[in-house]
């Protein structure tokens, strides 16, 4: 349902201007530039199956709802959310899926998408992130303060009064001005010492990596052997009890804050792209619609119990006749 609920879907959008209208001396590296931040901006965003901040959204919805039934269960002790099927669901259910992003978001390898090969591409292309490159990439002017002198002279020329100032192309000093002072500060050079080959330095990306090695990050990948790779009967103290998850929750929503803020950091601080205003979305439909109601009806207790014993007898049955299939070299198949 998830899927269903998250904020639009970002739109990819390419460079309005060609390298060669973009006030940037050397082209080769912005050419380059430009090619390599398309690619980490569609990790990010727009890879249709495993953008990353598509992986965090889902997270961040799951943790939401999550809580808000523990909340709710822990209100109401009489409450269906407690009977054991259903608690183990709730509970399995949202740690599987958290801990299964945890790992996607936090894999190494070379050839998936994820923060750490996201980090590691950033660091393996310092060299690109000039300070040329980061103001003009895209049409802005990198001497804003000469065009706002030419922008304010053409205005003059034409009578002054009121308007608006462009946002993009070689006009839009306001934009270009924006992003000298975000690379100042990014960089720690004064607006004095500002030169084009200025870059962007190491300890930024090791502040990013430091962010991704907080302790509950790994802890709770190797929690998760305990909880999911090994059975524990629906009855097992504190199974299925929500409140009991509290800390590991905890845990899981430390990950997430990670996350999000090396995410954030990348889009819209290193790469200079549009951040996210939210990260929990405006649910489309009533969330608790129904929750008023009973999960069961009394009269329909031994209709459910007959439903339980047949699929309990069918899944028995898989036992049946496996020495005769074994020793006849029977290939066994659905519905057998």
């Amino acid at each position: 349902m998830s899927q269903y609920t998250l904020a639009t879907p970002v739109v990819p959008e390419d460079y309005k201007y060609t390298p060669e209208q973009c006030d940037i001396e050397n082209k080769a590296a912005l050419v380059t530039f430009r090619d390599k931040r398309r690619v980490w901006l569609s990790w990010l965003n727009t890879d249709e199956h495993h953008a990353i901040w598509q992986v965090i959204s889902s997270m961040v919805w799951h943790d939401v709802y999550f809580r808000t039934l523990a909340e709710l269960a822990d209100e109401n002790p009489d409450s269906g959310i407690h009977n054991s099927l259903v608690s183990e669901a709730i509970v399995t259910g949202y740690f599987a899926t958290q801990v299964l992003s945890i790992r996607r978001l936090m894999d190494t390898r070379d050839d998936v998408i994820s923060l750490p090969r996201l980090l590691k591409e950033l660091r393996r292309n310092l060299r690109l992130f000039t300070r040329e490159n980061f103001v003009a990439f895209d049409g802005l002017p990198y001497d804003y303060e000469a065009a706002q002198q030419r922008v304010m002279l053409r205005h003059l020329a034409q009578g002054g009064g009121p308007f608006w100032g462009e946002q993009s192309g070689a006009d839009a000093h306001i934009p270009a001005a924006r992003a000298h002072k975000q690379f100042d500060r990014l960089t720690g050079v004064r607006p004095e010492n500002r030169r084009r080959d200025d870059r962007l330095p190491k300890r930024i990306i090791d502040t990013l990596d430091n962010w991704l090695k907080e302790n509950v990050i790994d802890e709770i990948v190797k929690r998760s052997h305990t909880f999911l790779a090994h059975a524990a009967g629906p009855t097992a103290p504190n199974k299925n009890d929500i409140a009991a998850a509290a800390p590991t929750v905890d845990k899981i929503t430390t990950s997430i804050k990670c996350f999000v803020r090396v995410a954030d950091a990348v889009t819209g601080f290193i790469l200079f792209e549009s951040g996210r205003g939210m990260l929990v979305p405006v649910p489309q439909f009533n969330q608790f619609e129904k929750l008023e109601n009973s999960l069961m009806p009394s009269d329909r207790h031994a209709l459910h119990r007959e439903q339980w014993d047949k699929l309990t007898e069918e899944r028995n049955a898989y036992l049946k006749g496996t020495e005769s299939a074994l020793i006849s070299g029977h290939k066994a198949k659905i519905g057998d």
